[in-house]
C-alpha cells in the first residue's frame, strides 16, 4: 500500500510537471468518450428501445409488400384492413398472443363551454392492456369498455392534457361531449406514449357494435402484434402471408392488396425507425436506420481518433523520457519499480480523462435528450427515453484506459531493455529520439488525418444534401400559409364524408366558413384546392391534346380563383382562372409548364383544348352531370411547382375550378406567424357550425420540416459536431506532436542554425515535415472516403456521393487547419537562440 500511494504521488508530480500534456491527453480523451457515447446511446436507445410496451421485443407490424414495385420504401406499408378482416386475424392465427388495431380520426370535443378540436385514436377495447403501459392519472382502457351498455369513455394524452387543459389534476372522471356524445374521461397517459400514433390526442375503445358499423363503411385499421414465446418472427411471417392471402381470395374485386404481394412481420422498434417508419422522407429512400448506422460508424471512428491522438502524445513523451528512465536504471531502480511508477501515470491520466469524458456525456446527453423530443422531432424518437447507456459508457472508458496503459507503458519498458551507454552519454532529451518512436508517430498522425477527412467528407456530403433540399425552388412561396381541411363529422370514421361534403348543403356551409375566415384579423388570403401544396396531386387521369392520340397523365388540382396569389405561382402565359369560371364550375383550365412542354413542345397552349379521359370517374361525388371524357379550354400557363415532394421531379398538372368532390383544402395565407392563427381559424368555422370539424393541419412551412427536411436534419445534428470534434482533435494532435518533435529537436536546430541555417529555413523544414504528413493524411483519407461514401448514397439527395465540390472543401479545411497546427512550433523552432539550444538538456 505505501509503495502504491508513493507511486500514486510520484504520478501527480510527474504530471504536474507537464499540465499541458496531461491537459491536452485529458481534453481529446474525454472529448473522444462524451461524443462516441452519447452517439452510441442515441444509437441503442432509438434503434433497439424506442418502444416502452411490455415485452417489446416481441411487438411486430404486420405489412404488405408490392412485388410489382420492388426496391422502394413506400411498398413496404403496415397492414391496413377492416374491423371484420382484423377478427379473422385474430381468430385463426396460432402464432400470436394477440392482434389489435387501431386508427386515427379528428373530432370536436366540448369541456364545459369551451370547444376543442384533438386528433383522436379508436383502439381495440383491450389494446391498451395488450400495450402494458400505465397512466400517469386515471386508469386506462380496458376489455370491457367495449362491451355492448358500457359507458362511453376515453383517455387522453400527457400533451394534450398539459397544452390544452393545463394540467388539471381533478379532471380524471369528468364528463366530455366528443361529436355529441357525453363522455368520460378514466386516464391520462405518460408523455412519452406513443403507442398508436404520435400526433393522437386522446384514445376511445370501439366497442362491437361500432366495429360492425365501421366495417360496413369500410373503415380501415393499422395492426400491431404480439409473437408468442418462443416464436420466430420468420415464422410470425409464414403464417401473417398465408393469412393475408386468404382476405385477399376473400375480397377478389377489393383493391386493397396488390394483385402481387408478400406480407410478413416487422419488429416494431425496426418499423418505426425503418424506411415505412415515422422518420422516413416523403416519396424518399432517406430514413432515420440508415443514418443510425453512419452516425455510428462516424462515433466509431472519432473514438479511434481520439485513442491514436493520445497514443502519438504518449509516445512522444516516452521518447523525450527516454534518457531519465536510463538514469533511473543506473542509479539502481528495478524495471518492475519503473513499470509500476508509469503504469500508475497512466491509470491516472486514464481515470481522469473518464472522469471527464463521463461528465461531457451526461451533459451533451441531457442537450441531445432535450433537442430529440421537442415539438418537431418528437415523432422520430418513439418513446425511446434517450439517457445515458451505462454498458456504452464502460465500453468507451474500457477502450481509452486500455489505450492510454498500453501506448503509455509498452514503449516505455521496452525502452528499459535498451543498452543504457547511448542514453547516458547522448545529449538531449530521447537523444535525437528513437527513429522507430518517429516512424509509429508519423503514421499515427497520418491516420488520424485520414479518419478526420472521412469524418469531414460524410457531414459535408449531409449538410450539403440538407442545404440543397431546403433550397429547392418548390415554385410558391410556404411562408406564412396555414394548411386547413374542411371535414365535416363522421362520428369514428377515420376519413371525411365526401358525400356530405360534395352535397350543396356541405358546399354552402362550407362558403360561409371560408368568408368567415377571410374576416380573421391577420388573415391575408384564402384559396380554396383539393390537396397540400409541395404533395399532391402526384398522380391522375390521361390527358391530351384535343383530337390528338398522344397523351401523357396528369394530375388535377382543384382551385379557387385566389391560389394564384395566395400560394404566390408564377404566371408564365394567359391568366388565372377567374371568379365566374370558378362559381360557374367552367371547363377552363390552367396548365403547368412540364404539361405544356408534354403535349404542345415550344408551341403556345393558351387557347386550346385539353381533354380529360376517365373524367367522370375522377369526380364520382359530384352533383354535376359530368361528361365521361371532359374539354377544357386552357386559358394559362404556371410555372412548375412541386407535388410529389419536394425532391421528387414535377409531374404534368392542370388546375380547373372545383368540381364538388368532397376535397376541400385551404391554403389561408397571413400577415403574422400562422402557428398562432390556428385557435382563430377554429372559431371562426365554430362561429358558422359549433358542431363543424374543421382539421387545421398547421403552417406549411412545418409540414414540409415534418415530412421532408427533418430526418436529414437530425443526420446533420450529430455528424456535423462529430466532424468539428474529430478535426479539432487532429488540429490538437498534430499540433502536440509537432511540439514535442521540436523540442525533441532543439539542440538539432541550434546546431543548423550556428552552422548558417536561417529562420526561413528552419521554418520551411519544420513546416514541410508537418505537413508531409497532412497531405499523406489527406489522400488516404480522400481514398478510404471515395470507397465508404457509396454506403451512404441513399441518405443524401441532390448530389453524388464523391461530390467534387465537398471533396474540395474538405481538403482546403484540412490542409488549413493542418498548417495552423503546424505553425507554431515551427515559428517556435525558428525562433530558438542558437547558444540556448547547444546547451538544452
Amino acid at each position: 500500500m505505501a509503495g502504491s500511494l508513493r507511486d500514486l504521488r510520484y504520478a501527480i508530480r510527474s504530471l504536474r510537471k507537464e499540465p499541458r500534456f496531461a491537459f491536452v491527453a485529458v481534453f481529446a480523451l474525454a472529448l473522444g468518450i462524451g461524443a462516441s457515447t452519447v452517439v452510441f446511446s442515441v444509437f441503442y436507445n432509438l434503434l433497439f428501445n424506442a418502444i416502452a410496451a411490455k415485452d417489446a421485443g416481441r411487438l411486430v407490424v404486420p405489412v404488405v409488400q408490392d412485388l410489382q414495385k420492388p426496391g422502394y420504401a413506400g411498398y413496404d406499408y403496415q397492414l391496413w384492413i377492416n374491423w371484420a378482416d382484423l377478427e379473422y386475424l385474430r381468430e385463426n392465427n396460432q402464432l400470436f398472443e394477440n392482434l389489435v388495431g387501431s386508427h386515427s380520426g379528428i373530432a370536436a370535443v366540448q369541456y364545459g363551454a369551451r370547444m376543442y378540436q384533438l386528433e383522436n385514436g379508436h383502439v381495440s377495447p383491450d389494446a391498451f392492456d395488450f400495450y402494458g403501459v400505465a397512466p400517469v392519472l386515471g386508469r386506462g382502457i380496458v376489455a370491457e369498455d367495449g362491451k355492448p351498455g358500457a359507458p362511453p369513455v376515453f383517455v387522453m394524452s400527457y400533451r394534450t392534457w398539459k397544452g390544452e387543459f393545463g394540467g388539471e389534476t381533478g379532471i380524471v372522471g369528468k364528463n366530455f361531449v366528443i361529436e355529441g356524445e357525453p363522455t368520460t374521461l378514466i386516464g391520462v397517459m405518460p408523455e412519452r406514449f406513443h403507442g398508436f400514433g404520435v400526433t393522437q390526442e386522446f384514445w376511445a375503445p370501439v366497442g362491437e357494435k361500432q366495429r360492425s358499423a365501421e366495417a360496413e363503411r369500410r373503415a380501415y385499421v393499422n395492426v400491431l402484434g404480439r409473437v408468442k414465446r418462443g416464436v420466430t418472427f420468420a415464422a410470425a411471417s409464414a403464417e401473417v402471408d398465408g393469412l393475408v392471402r386468404r382476405l385477399a381470395a376473400m375480397h377478389p374485386d377489393s383493391d386493397d392488396y396488390p394483385k402481387k404481394f408478400t406480407a410478413r412481420v416487422v419488429a416494431a422498434n425496426e418499423y418505426l425507425m425503418g424506411p415505412s417508419g415515422a422518420a422516413t422522407v416523403f416519396n424518399s429512400k432517406i430514413d432515420l436506420k440508415s443514418i443510425l448506422y453512419d452516425l455510428l460508424g462516424a462515433a466509431l471512428l472519432l473514438l479511434l481518433i481520439a485513442c491514436s491522438n493520445v497514443a502519438n502524445l504518449l509516445l512522444a513523451r516516452t521518447t523525450a523520457r527516454e534518457k531519465e528512465m536510463a538514469v533511473r536504471l543506473a542509479l539502481g531502480a528495478s524495471r518492475w519499480q519503473i513499470a509500476r511508477h508509469l503504469l500508475m501515470e497512466c491509470l491516472l491520466l486514464a481515470l481522469c480523462a473518464c472522469a471527464a469524458g463521463s461528465v461531457v456525456a451526461w451533459v451533451a446527453m441531457k442537450a441531445v435528450d432535450a433537442t430529440i423530443h421537442q415539438k418537431a422531432w418528437a415523432h422520430m424518437s418513439g418513446e425511446a427515453v434517450v439517457g445515458l447507456n451505462g454498458p456504452v459508457l464502460l465500453f468507451a472508458e474500457g477502450i481509452t484506459l486500455l489505450t492510454t496503459v498500453v501506448c503509455g507503458l509498452v514503449p516505455a519498458l521496452r525502452a528499459t531493455r535498451r543498452d543504457l551507454q547511448p542514453q547516458l552519454v547522448g545529449s538531449g532529451k530521447g537523444a535525437g529520439g528513437r527513429v522507430q518512436h518517429r516512424k509509429v508517430r508519423a503514421v499515427l498522425v497520418i491516420g488520424q488525418v485520414a479518419l478526420s477527412v472521412v469524418l469531414l467528407i460524410e457531414a459535408g456530403l449531409m449538410t450539403r444534401s440538407l442545404y440543397k433540399l431546403t433550397h429547392i425552388d418548390l415554385g410558391f412561396n410556404a411562408k406564412n400559409i396555414l394548411v386547413a381541411a374542411f371535414a365535416p363529422s363522421r362520428k369514428n370514421d377515420q376519413l371525411p364524408d365526401r358525400a356530405v361534403m360534395a352535397s350543396p348543403e356541405g358546399h354552402a356551409r362550407f362558403q360561409r366558413a371560408v368568408e368567415k375566415i377571410r374576416q380573421v384579423p391577420g388573415v391575408a388570403s384564402v384559396a380554396v384546392s383539393n390537396t397540400i401544396p409541395g404533395y399532391g396531386p402526384s398522380g391522375g387521369p390521361r390527358v391530351a391534346v384535343r383530337g390528338e392520340t398522344r397523351d401523357v397523365e396528369a394530375g388535377m388540382d382543384e382551385c379557387d380563383e385566389n391560389c394564384l396569389e395566395a400560394l404566390e405561382m408564377r404566371l408564365i402565359a394567359g391568366r388565372w382562372l377567374s371568379r365566374a369560371e370558378v362559381q360557374t364550375r367552367q371547363f377552363a383550365a390552367v396548365v403547368n409548364e412540364r404539361l405544356a412542354h408534354a403535349l404542345f413542345r415550344e408551341s403556345n397552349p393558351v387557347g386550346k383544348q385539353l381533354e380529360v379521359k376517365g373524367f367522370k370517374n375522377r369526380f364520382n361525388h359530384s352533383t354535376a352531370n359530368l361528361p365521361e371524357n371532359a374539354v377544357f379550354e386552357i386559358v394559362g400557363v404556371v410555372g412548375d411547382t412541386k407535388n410529389a415532394g419536394p425532391q421528387a421531379p414535377v409531374l404534368p398538372m392542370a388546375f380547373i375550378p372545383p368540381m364538388i368532390t368532397g376535397d376541400f383544402i385551404l391554403q389561408v395565407r397571413t400577415t403574422v406567424d400562422p402557428g398562432s392563427m390556428m385557435h382563430a381559424v377554429q372559431e371562426a368555422v365554430w362561429s358558422v357550425d359549433r358542431g363543424e370539424v374543421f382539421w387545421v393541419l398547421g403552417p406549411l412551412a412545418e409540414s414540409l420540416e415534418q415530412h421532408t427536411y427533418l430526418t436529414p436534419e437530425f443526420g446533420v445534428s450529430l455528424s456535423g459536431p462529430l466532424a468539428g470534434i474529430a478535426l479539432l482533435l487532429v488540429v490538437v494532435g498534430v499540433f502536440s506532436v509537432m511540439a514535442y518533435t521540436v523540442s525533441l529537436q532543439t539542440q538539432e536546430i541550434g546546431v543548423r542554425m550556428a552552422l548558417g541555417a536561417q529562420q526561413r529555413e528552419i521554418l520551411k523544414m519544420v513546416l514541410r515535415s508537418g505537413m508531409v504528413l497532412i497531405v499523406a493524411g489527406i489522400a488516404m483519407g480522400l481514398c478510404a472516403s471515395y470507397g465508404l461514401t457509396r454506403f451512404l448514397a441513399s441518405q443524401i439527395w441532390g448530389i453524388s456521393a464523391t461530390d467534387p465540390w465537398t471533396f474540395g472543401a474538405v481538403v482546403a479545411l484540412v490542409m488549413m487547419t493542418g498548417l495552423a497546427a503546424c505553425f507554431l512550433p515551427a515559428r517556435r523552432a525558428a525562433c530558438v537562440d542558437p547558444l540556448v539550444a547547444l546547451r538544452y538538456e
